[in-house]
């Protein structure tokens, strides 16, 4: 069985992406394990996490199963030898498996005091380590001249650059190989993977939904942040944009009236103000949600901008991009 731990130095670099177009391209029975999860779902009640659930679909292992927990100190409140537990479940997982692929932390480094970190996994099941890197062209350089420093002492397989086009990757290419690491392949960028959906924001940033529920499943592209008037919002260049969530503050009528049209995905609601009866009624006529939420304006936007777009088991779309992309990846050096 072959396996592979899938890693990066950037907590946003496309980890699961790249897992998952290993996986489909390789064409063999394969498992996943994410054993320190960091992108949270709320479900019945439970705390897991949203790449487990995608692979779950995949695999049929549950996402308890595939992630042991999302904080250290919850992991070691139930198994006081962390590393021994990934173990037992990589052995009940990985059975009748011919490749498994695990995905580390947000960073190299995640993980290590409790023996979960990349170097502590690939150790104990001896598994070659793959970067996904990503980032404008001398990022990149800097995560590959940092890895060539790593090899001494990590079975480095090589490196996957991510969200790049052919041109570009065949430049960052040769600078890869000349430091002596493995090239191989790219992954482009994938604007559907950017795209997200109103009730994972509103689950996101804990939100009431007051209106408009049954636009829940509509997509998010583009924010934009309403906090001029009504009449200057409608001049704005960056207004009116397609799938767009609007993020305004509760008392702004007359914004949030200019602002309910065929384009808006969804509001979000700030100061815990809920607006007239008319306006409510207008929004769930759309189906555009209405989001309501405790934080100011500032603060929500800070938290919208910074929530990690996810694949859904039921988002085909974007699985059946990443499928598609996984050509550009050299899979007989990634399984030799």
């Amino acid at each position: 069985m072959k396996n592979i731990l899938i890693s990066a130095l950037d907590e946003k670099s496309g980890k699961t992406v790249a897992a998952y177009a290993i996986a489909s391209a390789s064409g063999k029975r394969f498992g996943y394990m994410k054993p320190m999860g960091n992108n949270v779902l709320y479900r019945d009640k439970k705390v897991i996490d949203q790449d487990a659930v995608l692979f779950s679909s995949i695999t049929g292992a549950s996402p308890e199963k595939i992630c042991i927990g999302m904080h250290h100190s919850k992991i070691l409140h139930f198994h006081k030898n962390a590393l021994n537990e990934f173990m037992r479940r990589y052995e009940e997982l990985s059975a009748g498996k011919e490749l498994f692929i695990v995905e580390g932390g947000e960073f190299i480094w995640k993980g290590a005091s409790i023996g979960l970190d990349a170097f502590s996994i690939s150790e104990a099941i001896n598994a070659e380590v793959i970067f996904v890197i990503s980032g404008d062209y001398y990022e990149m350089l800097d995560e590959v001249e940092y890895i060539k420093r790593l090899q001494s002492n990590l079975p480095v397989k090589g490196v996957i650059l991510n969200r790049v086009e052919e041109e570009k990757a065949m430049e960052i290419k040769e600078d890869v190989e000349k430091h002596g690491i493995k090239y191989l392949g790219f992954l482009p960028f994938i604007r559907k993977l950017g795209i997200m959906k109103v009730s994972y924001i509103a689950d996101k940033i804990f939100g009431k939904v007051v209106a408009g529920r049954e636009g829940m499943e509509k997509e998010v592209e583009n924010i934009f942040i309403a906090a001029l008037s009504a009449s200057e919002i409608k001049r704005h260049p960056d207004f009116g944009k397609e799938r767009q969530l609007i993020i305004t503050g509760g008392d702004r009528s007359d914004v949030i009236a200019a602002c309910l049209n065929e384009r808006t995905s969804a509001m979000v609601l700030t100061n815990n103000i809920i607006p007239s009866a008319p306006l409510l009624a207008r929004a769930n006529e759309m189906d555009i949600p209405l989001i309501s939420v405790r934080a100011d304006t500032y603060t929500v936007a800070r938290m919208v901008e910074g929530i990690k777009p996810v694949i859904m088991p039921e988002e085909r779309e974007k699985l059946q991009e990443i499928e598609k992309a996984a050509g550009n990846l050299l899979m007989k050096e990634i399984m030799a």
